[in-house]
């Protein structure tokens, strides 16, 4: 086995000593250059394969750089390893390289390597990059450096664990990247990455999402130069690199970028029926006339209703321009994601302020990836009306992708659109409060033919917002009261709401909210379809620390941290934000905390760091004044560190609960001993002044169109 792993290295070595000969020599073939570098995801593995296969089959020269540590065993087997966080060893080859393909994260290269890698671009050639390579570089001032070159960005990602689903635009079907390769598909491991807004100067040919969360760019094309190739996809795991359709969007980028003329199926040729491992390149694949699809014809888009607009309504969009709106995404202000601010590209590229959908005979367009619109003026209590059309889009777009779209009211509750004509309804159907109340009825219409929205929106200070919503006429909600925001929402509250719920005395977080003592135990009954802290033991005034504990809801799990140290089952069975009530528990015993999600055991935890809690408060609904994402320490609490829903009670016990306690205190029973904190939140009092916001258009996947936007204010209650 060494004497193996010693052949390959010198096999490789040589390779490159060889390439280098042929170069002296006139080598007329084309040069690509492989940059591997980043500690996640295996570079080091995937990309000296695929250099391999094209000198060996392809006659195209290759060499392969590593920015990794020493002392690395394995060369051929896939893995973690820990890359070297300076200079990108002999760089100056890419001058002599016809195409260069990246995959690095995190490098600190001196400033002669950006100079090397700004005259590389600068000269028109054609650049191919994976997933990490968005966030290459950890110097401050390169965070953006991505964004000019490839045309999107990085802001943060969703959970690996859950994975992407991939969906190529029907606009996109004929490009010649995507011959052979599945026009959607689960795509295992690793998850979306916030990668909008688009330059400009780029074209999406892939989307992706992760679950139900809003869909993200995953692969586009980008001219930094006019006329020049240049390819990004956020996908890039071992398990990605195993896919014969993802191998072979890789090779017949290469030869795009080469100017090669790529086959009907792809470079691969993908057949029927191939058994073989995937070495070198090879793949196994479906039929490629499936993965094709059969042929999609656009159909011709009516022209918008005409409608009556109310005398004391103000016009929002008249089917000439969107002035009364303004650009907005995931990471512009007001915010709805916590940036990881250790990688986000937010510096670099073009600031949008304008609102950048299309205008098209009258209608507003989505573009999906260039983000959404949002009104400048906000408003309260009022009436929404506004037209739309879901475009037809082909078989292979999943359910959950056609005609995606949605109104965000205040910028926070979300009636979701969707193509669900024929279908039952949902909580996730055409015309729900997203992920919180089904339509009554299924009032939706066919895709290409326009539908109409009425909205009724009320919120005054003190209360929950509450929403009646007609769709073609019919309601489809009557009254309803919205308890948390929707994901993917503005994060922070609104003004007049005050946090945490409760925050006990620095010396009762020490003798009776104790969390790093041995025994003791936690009750919170919740309801959410959002997430954040449930209760926190932690410093009033400094940053989230080693002795910090608390209770969360990170994505759809429940997740129990202590310091740095955090339990999370990835098979958790319930999803703990999906609108129903549930009982967490927490059980201290030996040092160890077991959480529950209502009577399921889903994590222990150790419970690390010292039980002098000096300057520490218990807190229920937020977490510390500052909290860190991964490296990154953030300067006040984000939208997720404050719990967005419902907590109805909080019980905190001086003894670790047994099973037989939880499942007692789970049916509504009280505990067999007074617990030392037993808190129900006040109820407020309704005021009679009206909360007011934004109202947002989502683009998702979908070119929706929009007309007859116009709000009408509501009077009374």
């Amino acid at each position: 086995m060494h004497i193996l792993k010693l052949f390959f290295r010198i096999s490789i070595n040589w390779v490159f000593i060889f390439s280098l000969l042929q170069s002296s020599q006139g080598d007329m073939r084309p040069h690509v250059v492989f940059i591997a570098g980043e500690p996640e995801y295996g570079s080091h593995w995937s990309l000296p394969k695929i250099a391999d296969d094209l000198q060996e089959r392809f006659n195209i020269k290759s060499t392969v750089i590593h920015s990794w540590r020493g002392g690395v065993d394995d060369y051929d087997i896939p893995g973690r390893v820990i890359p070297q966080y300076s200079e990108i060893p002999n760089l100056e080859i890419i001058n002599d390289a016809d195409l260069i393909v990246l995959f690095i994260r995190f490098r600190i290269p001196p400033p002669e390597q950006f100079e090397i890698l700004q005259e590389y671009f600068d000269s028109g050639k054609p650049a191919i990059a994976f997933r990490t390579t968005s966030h290459a570089f950890w110097h401050d001032e390169r965070k953006g450096w991505f964004v000019p070159f490839f045309g999107g960005h990085y802001k943060t990602h969703l959970g690996n664990a859950a994975g992407t689903t991939s969906m190529v635009p029907a606009e996109q079907l004929d490009h010649p990247i995507l011959r052979g390769v599945p026009k959607s598909e689960y795509l295992g491991y690793g998850g979306v990455y916030l990668t909008q807004p688009l330059n400009e100067t780029a074209t999406p040919l892939m989307f992706g999402k992760t679950g139900d969360d809003p869909a993200q760019p995953l692969t586009w094309i980008n001219e930094y130069k006019k006329g020049q190739k240049i390819f990004y996809t956020g996908l890039g795991s071992l398990e990605n690199f195993l896919n014969e359709g993802f191998l072979n969007m890789v090779y017949n980028t290469i030869y795009w970028c080469l100017d090669r003329e790529i086959p009907e199926n792809g470079v691969l040729e993908l057949e029927e029926t191939v058994d073989t491992e995937w070495k070198y390149g090879k793949a196994r694949s479906s039929n490629p006339k499936k993965i094709s699809g059969d042929a999609y014809q656009k159909a011709a888009i009516p022209g918008p209703p005409k409608t009556k607009i109310p005398k004391n309504a103000k016009v929002l969009f008249d089917g000439n321009n969107l002035s009364k709106w303004r650009h907005w995404d995931l990471s512009a202000d007001p915010k709805a994601i916590g940036i990881d601010t250790r990688a986000a590209s937010t510096m670099g590229g073009p600031v949008f302020k304008d609102a950048r959908w299309s205008i098209i005979d009258g209608t507003a367009e989505a573009r999906p990836g260039f983000g959404d619109i949002l009104t400048k003026e906000e408003f309260g209590n009022y009436r929404l009306h506004f037209d739309f059309l879901i475009p037809e889009e082909p078989d292979y777009v999943p359910d959950h992708f056609k005609g995606a779209s949605g109104v965000y009211l205040s910028g926070r509750y979300e009636v979701q659109i969707l193509d669900s004509y024929g279908q039952e309804t949902s909580k996730t159907s055409n015309g729900a409060i997203f992920n919180q109340k089904a339509p009554i009825v299924n009032a939706s219409k066919p895709a290409n033919v326009w539908q109409s929205m009425d909205i009724e929106y009320r919120h005054f200070e003190g209360g929950n917002p509450k929403i009646t919503a007609h769709l073609n006429g019919k309601k489809i909600h009557e009254n309803v009261e919205i308890f948390s925001k929707t994901p993917f929402a503005f994060r922070q509250r609104f003004p007049h709401q005050t946090e945490p719920l409760f925050m006990s005395s620095e010396r009762d977080a020490q003798k009776k909210f104790n969390m790093k003592k041995s025994d003791w135990g936690v009750q919170v009954r919740f309801q959410t379809t959002s997430g954040g802290w449930l209760i926190t033991n932690a410093p009033i005034n400094d940053e989230w620390n080693d002795n910090s504990t608390g209770l969360r809801l990170w994505g759809r799990n429940l997740v129990f941290m202590a310091g740095d140290n955090y339990g999370a089952s990835e098979e958790q069975k319930i999803t703990a934000n999906d609108g129903e009530w549930h009982n967490a528990f927490l059980s201290s015993k030996d040092g160890v905390v077991r959480t529950y999600l209502d009577d399921e055991l889903i994590a222990e935890t150790k419970n690390v760091g010292s039980s002098d809690l000096n300057g520490h408060v218990l807190r229920i609904g937020e977490s510390t004044k500052q909290f860190w994402v991964g490296a990154s320490k953030l300067p006040k609490p984000l939208r997720g560190q404050l719990f967005d829903g419902q907590i109805a009670n909080v019980r905190f016990f001086d003894y670790s609960l047994t099973e037989t306690d939880i499942k007692r205190l789970g049916s509504g029973l009280k505990s067999s001993k007074k617990p030392v904190l037993e808190w129900e939140p006040k109820k407020s009092k309704r005021s009679k002044k009206v909360v007011r916001g934004p109202i947002r258009l989502q683009s998702d996947t979908s070119k929706i169109r929009f007309a007859n936007i116009w709000i009408q204010p509501l009077a009374g209650k």
